[in-house]
């Protein structure tokens, strides 16, 4: 090979390095670009993290408190409906009072005898028990087949009690579920055992007998059913 020759190819090997160089250059170039651009996704993606977290976190905090105050509202509520109840019930007491002494004045102006055994004979809960549900409303539904069937069973569902304040018949929830539960073959629940509870008080309203719904110390519902000489069973 001639010196020509050879400086040909080392112009042609020079021109080949510089090309390679050149491409490495361009490479290196978008490996940087590359890398710049993961680095700004990577920020994006932490920055849109933090901005998620504490998008949550306020979520989290402004449910927070939604639901206290929502609980708020609803013990307020709960307050004023347990001081509504116990408003009404005092007024019904009262109005139960007014009536009885009614009865008595005009039965001291007509010089007659009005007992309590007398008013008992037209008692709800007397004709509940001794001729049913239709004997006391129009329009007879499930709870009042329930009330009979409790009223029925004083001594078994109940627990008769004797003191200086008289006789009378206390009904606990707990106790009566198992026996209504057989009786009617399904399972009553808290509510709609207060509610047989309540219609006997409803029922009781103008009767001379005093009947209440309350509840005990161990914050169960009972039923007070108050007796007289002519009693729930009517012996």
């Amino acid at each position: 090979m001639t010196i020509g020759e050879l400086a040909t190819e080392v112009r042609q090997l020079r021109e080949e390095v510089q090309n390679l160089r050149s491409d490495v250059d361009d490479q290196q170039a978008t490996i940087d670009r590359q890398e710049t651009e993961i680095k700004e996704l990577r920020g994006d993606l932490q920055a849109e993290h933090h901005a998620r977290k504490q998008a949550e976190e306020g979520l989290k905090k402004d449910r927070t408190q939604q639901i206290a105050r929502a609980k708020a509202d609803v013990r307020e509520d709960v307050h004023d409906l347990h001081d509504t109840i116990q408003t009404e019930q005092q007024t019904r007491s009262q109005a139960d009072a007014r009536l009885k002494q009614r009865l008595s004045d005009i039965a001291d102006e007509a010089d007659i005898d009005v007992s309590d055994a007398d008013l008992i004979e037209k008692d709800k809960i007397v004709r509940l028990v001794q001729q049913g549900p239709d004997a006391v409303t129009d329009r007879v539904y499930p709870v009042h087949e329930r009330a009979q069937a409790l009223l029925e069973h004083p001594d078994e569902w109940g627990r008769v009690v004797s003191d200086a304040n008289g006789q009378r018949v206390v009904y606990t929830a707990p106790a009566v579920r198992p026996f209504l539960n057989a009786y009617f073959d399904r399972t009553f629940a808290s509510s709609e055992l207060k509610r047989i509870f309540e219609k006997i008080e409803d029922l009781a309203a103008i009767s001379p007998r005093t009947v209440r719904v309350d509840k005990n110390q161990a914050g169960e519902h009972r039923l007070v059913v108050q007796l007289h000489d002519a009693s729930v069973e009517g012996e």
